[in-house]
């Protein structure tokens, strides 16, 4: 019982997307085989890796990597440890991640982004349980289970040769995918609460915490590009700001506003207009929707163009060049297939 309360302390929600996530962690907890948390960025992967570790009935602890803050040249170090010497700076020996989770599990968050010389070196770890680190020539055996995460797509990896198949068949023995929240609007509101609770306890904020109807339907119908990682600040904001009083739908709406601002203007709508600027679509309805309420504007009909020519490329990229192939792909006759090729200077 007590596992399954943690459980539901970690992994919140009661709609049956959550309710069959949290069936999938009990079922595998315990077991040593790799597991692959798959969903969006944002969604919460990182408190799946913290279920499965706290109850996997080993001793050892969590330890995690994201793989996309870990700049490449300097990943290899991190994972296997280094000994005094070993390159400009190595001023004394260091135990790498895969040391420091011995007995425990080893979290190895964004793995789509690890490089393809790093992977084979990853799974000859976990195929032998050793591995030799950088500057050494003495090996170190280690005992782990191994959790996986990404937001991408890893069999489209594979196709595009940009992740080994050997490594992705070995890292995926348990997939567990996490819905967005968009997918669970009815979690919305316990999420809310639960966040502003862990929230106003982190801050030392002795206010109550409440959400007016209307505005908590706002807070349910908004397709959180972000996911809960979004939801959270948006919380967070929200108790910094308020003096005790019910939130109301306006307070909401600021935030949100503001926040989806400041993200745009950080690292979206330079992208978004980029893309559009080389002839390359935005990804998802959320991109759109997004690039609007920043006051974007585009053509229509040439942006539809674009979209057009990248699906064809990635189409054309995907069959290695076989037009007979692609042409399947796209559901299109050859002809038709290099008259578009032609039409978009591909």
């Amino acid at each position: 019982m007590s596992f399954v309360n943690n459980l539901s302390r970690l992994i919140v929600g009661s709609t049956e997307p959550i309710v069959a996530l949290r069936k999938s962690v009990l079922d595998v907890a315990e077991h040593n085989i790799p597991v692959l948390i798959l969903g969006p960025s944002g969604s919460g992967k990182e408190l799946v890796a913290q279920a499965l570790a706290e109850h996997s009935g080993r001793a050892g602890k969590l330890v995690s990597v994201n793989c996309a803050s870990i700049p490449h040249s300097l990943l290899e170090a991190e994972l296997f440890g280094y000994e005094k010497g070993a390159f400009t700076g190595a001023n004394k020996s260091h135990k790498g991640k895969f040391e420091q989770a011995h007995n425990g599990t080893l979290f190895l968050d964004e793995i789509g982004d690890m490089p393809l010389d790093l992977q084979s070196k990853l799974l000859r770890a976990l195929e032998t349980k050793t591995f030799t680190p950088v500057g050494s020539s003495r090996e170190v055996a280690v005992d782990f289970r191994l959790v996986c995460a990404t937001h991408k797509n890893l069999y489209k990896q594979v196709v595009m040769k940009m992740f080994r198949s050997d490594l992705f068949f070995r890292i995926s023995a348990f997939p567990i995918r996490i819905p967005a929240l968009k997918d669970r609007s009815d979690d919305i509101e316990k999420l809310v609460y639960h966040l502003a609770h862990q929230l106003n306890t982190t801050l030392q904020r002795g206010m109550e915490f409440k959400v007016e109807k209307d505005a908590m339907w706002l807070l349910k119908t908004f397709p959180w590009p972000g996911n809960v990682r979004q939801l959270r600040n948006v919380v967070e904001c929200l108790i910094i700001r308020s003096n005790g009083e019910p939130i109301s739908v306006q307070q909401v709406q600021n935030v949100i506003r503001e926040q989806s601002r400041q993200r745009l203007h950080r690292d979206t709508i330079d992208e978004l207009q980029a893309k559009s600027a080389k002839n390359s679509p935005m990804q998802s309805m959320t991109d759109y929707q997004s690039f609007f309420v920043a006051n974007g504007k585009l053509m229509i009909a040439d942006h539809m163009k674009s979209i057009e020519r990248e699906v064809v490329s990635a189409a054309l990229i995907a069959a290695e060049e076989d037009f007979e192939l692609a042409a399947q792909m796209l559901h299109l006759s050859v002809p038709e297939l290099f008259q578009k090729k032609a039409l978009h200077g591909l």
